[in-house]
């Protein structure tokens, strides 16, 4: 984890280097993201703006958005080599890998959950919720080289009431509804949650963000 959206990336630069104002988010908000029709499916059909994850030939989990409506190969096999922005032809359908939308906070791939009581979760922002540079769990002023931060303790949702699908990515928002997305990540591995499953939650580090260095 992580990278930074483009809304983010224009406060930074407007702050730091052309010196406007920027106050940061006194709260951070942790969301959920889905993938409207889950996880790819074999000879399945698709419409346009369907969004699909899927672990492509790099290892990694990727989403990817139907951009010609169509019905997918019979078997995934090496179609997808996990380069952002790709466009790859699956069976008849076409898909495009998400990350530059990702960025724009495009509302059509960042799909967070909704209903069955999910809501975020909100963290202060602070020396003692988040760690320092020096490594993780640390509560003092950053000192150290990693360029990295995470979560000092459990980042935990609310139990699901109803299906909340195929979780994909997790974000972070700078509001409890709405607002701004300011960065988020693809899971390693999606899960499935549903309908009376225990609280999903990330233990203490296993949200980790790093600035470019």
């Amino acid at each position: 984890m992580s990278a930074k959206t483009n809304y983010t990336t224009n406060k930074e630069i407007d702050w730091f280097w052309r010196g406007q104002s920027f106050t940061a988010p006194a709260t951070l908000y942790y969301g959920l993201m889905t993938a409207t029709k889950g996880l790819r499916g074999n000879s399945t059909a698709y419409s346009v703006n369907d969004t699909i994850g899927l672990t492509a030939n790099d290892g990694n989990l990727h989403v990817y958005m139907c951009t010609t409506a169509g019905t997918s190969a019979s078997s995934q096999g090496s179609l997808y080599p996990g380069v952002k922005n790709e466009v790859i032809t699956d069976g008849t359908a076409v898909f495009t890998e998400q990350y530059n939308n990702f960025k724009a906070a495009s509302t059509g791939t960042t799909n967070e959950v909704s209903g069955g009581a999910y809501a975020r979760v909100g963290v202060t922002a602070s020396l003692a919720n988040f760690a320092g540079t020096q490594g993780s769990g640390t509560t003092t002023t950053s000192t150290g080289t990693s360029a990295t931060t995470s979560n000092n303790s459990s980042i935990t949702f609310p139990t699901p009431t109803a299906n909340w699908g195929s979780i994909v990515g997790i974000g972070v928002w700078d509001a409890a509804t709405s607002g701004n997305l300011l960065t988020w990540s693809l899971l390693t591995i999606p899960k499935t949650v549903n309908n009376g499953d225990p609280a999903p939650y990330f233990p203490a580090a296993a949200f980790t963000y790093q600035e470019d260095n």
